[in-house]
């Protein structure tokens, strides 16, 4: 069996989902791979292992990673794009994990999803495998303890109420022959190491496509060393390397 990472990118008109999948005995593997990034980001800019990584804000220079206010001096916008690249060449280093990009021209996130699950499906039936999604979302309150009784209430409600288009796509698959297994777990980024992998890694493969074909995002100036860091992972795309990792799902054929 798989576990499958996913978290999306894109903007307007073309949307991304991007998956890690790693079988379940190589789940150790991954998680060690990216924690020696992280490591190694810690010792050459102060940037602590449990901070949140998010690829936009650390590539675009936007908030404080770093311990001290000099390390963040430190930490400028070449250093921040050089700590990507390195977390994804680590990332490489883990020899099960496939990496996999399902692009649609849709704006509607949850269309783009069912493109990618059934994607994940016809991957799995050809593998004789199964997967389970861990999707960035919203898995209600942290600590509802905290919380009134009312408040946690509607807490747990908006995050089932978040998650039912996501449920709904894993529950219209073919009972008898599905290889998604079970509802999606949310996973809140800011707690879940492997789903900030997985937004690094599709941010990436957004830019790199956008640097392929300026039709796509017409209005966006593509981040060259992304297109680089996403090339870290060719040994891992899934299928014909020649389309670099990339399906693309047909939302108008539904």
């Amino acid at each position: 069996m798989y576990l499958c990472y996913v978290d999306d990118s894109g903007t307007g008109d073309v949307r991304t989902m991007t998956g890690l999948l790693i079988p379940a005995t190589g789940w150790n593997d991954l998680l060690h791979c990216w924690l020696e990034g992280r490591r190694e980001v810690e010792r050459t800019w102060g940037v602590p292992k449990n901070a949140e990584l998010h690829a936009v804000k650390l590539v675009k220079g936007r908030g404080t990673f770093c311990s001290t206010a000099e390390q963040e001096k430190q930490f400028g916008k070449p250093a921040r794009i050089r700590a990507h690249e390195m977390m994804l060449q680590r990332l490489a280093r883990c020899e099960q994990l496939v990496v996999t990009t399902v692009a649609c021209r849709t704006k509607v996130h949850t269309a783009v999803y069912r493109c990618f699950v059934e994607h994940i499906e016809r991957w799995a039936a050809e593998r004789d495998t199964h997967v389970l999604i861990v999707l960035d979302g919203n898995p209600g309150p942290e600590d509802s303890d905290r919380l009134s009784g009312e408040a946690a209430a509607e807490a747990w409600r908006q995050a089932v109420r978040s998650a039912a288009p996501y449920r709904d796509t894993h529950r219209g698959l073919p009972l008898a022959s599905r290889r998604v297994l079970e509802d999606p777990v949310m996973q809140d980024s800011a707690y879940s190491q492997l789903i900030q992998a997985a937004d690094m890694v599709a941010y990436a493969a957004f830019h790199h496509l956008a640097l392929a074909d300026a039709t796509l995002w017409p209005k966006l100036s593509p981040v060259g060393p992304m297109s680089r860091s996403y090339k870290r992972l060719s040994t891992r795309w899934m299928g014909d390397p020649e389309l670099e990792g990339f399906v693309w799902g047909d939302v108008e054929a539904r």
